[in-house]
């Protein structure tokens, strides 16, 4: 299992949020791209920040249920993953 990464998280965390409105502008196909990016950032947490993995996964799955008709918080997870860092002192300046 490889190091977790909270950048990354919120790189793969901007890409899906990026993703999920050129779905909804037209793109229907594009939720499986939405799908991997919550995929990615859910392993990018697994190994340090298992509560993260979990929130994400939770979205995920409801995304998927939904056929991409759920509006995932991601603005609001990003903000929590940087709270947590400053919180851990480990957000860079």
């Amino acid at each position: 299992m490889r190091d977790s990464c909270l950048t990354c998280t919120r790189k793969h965390l901007a890409q899906a949020l990026i993703l999920e409105s050129e779905m909804k502008r037209g793109y229907p196909n594009y939720l499986w791209l939405v799908v991997g990016h919550l995929a990615e950032a859910e392993e990018e947490t697994l190994r340090d920040y298992p509560e993260f993995c979990s929130e994400i996964r939770e979205h995920r799955l409801i995304f998927i249920e939904s056929n991409g008709h759920y509006d995932l918080p991601i603005m609001k997870i990003i903000s929590q993953i940087t709270e947590r860092e400053v919180a851990d002192g480990t957000h860079a300046k």
